[in-house]
């Protein structure tokens, strides 16, 4: 929870920072249902195991200059899934929280934007009858924009958002925006 706390706070003051940024330039928010693949592997116990859980997800960014921005995401779970693998454990996945600040750039070819993003991110995945676990650490991503009108947009990225200690959370989202 620390770490959490940590994370949180420097996304406050990145906000309080980008404030004034946003005045002048170009803020943008997105809302995504994120389709997840979590597995947890150990190797010296030869226990390795699958779960396909989901999870809505917010970003908002500002982008001081042209093609680079700093994003900030929230998410949640809105769907658990069972643990399937080469062991038999009895439960089910869900990720209760996930934060991340990002760097991002983007490469705008007319109506259709190719973007990627680097950053930290903290996520904490509720295991049903085992307990819950979080942890911090490196988190990318990168996608496809299309820019129907000037302020809307739809998005289909793949985000690496946990990838440490044998535990792995990825997957694809697709979110609507607006840009502001």
């Amino acid at each position: 929870m620390k770490k959490l706390r940590h994370l949180a706070i420097a996304t406050g003051l990145a906000g309080l920072v980008a404030a004034p940024l946003a005045q002048a330039q170009s803020v943008y928010g997105e809302l995504g249902y994120s389709a997840l693949s979590a597995s947890v592997s150990v190797p010296v116990l030869g226990v390795s195991v699958k779960s396909e859980p989901a999870m809505a997800r917010a970003m908002i960014g500002v982008s001081p200059f042209a093609g680079l921005g700093v994003e900030g995401m929230i998410g949640t779970g809105v769907r658990d899934d069972r643990l399937r693998g080469n062991v038999a454990i009895d439960s089910r996945v869900k990720v209760d929280e996930f934060l991340g600040v990002y760097l991002a750039s983007r490469l705008n070819l007319g109506p259709v934007e190719l973007f990627g993003r680097a950053g930290v991110a903290e996520t904490r995945v509720r295991f049903e009858g085992l307990g819950t676990g979080s942890d911090s650490g490196f988190s990318y991503g990168g996608g496809l924009r299309l820019l129907p009108t000037d302020s809307l947009t739809l998005s289909l990225d793949y985000m690496s958002y946990l990838d440490k200690s044998g535990v792995k959370i990825d997957g694809y989202t697709f979110s609507v925006g607006l840009k502001f």
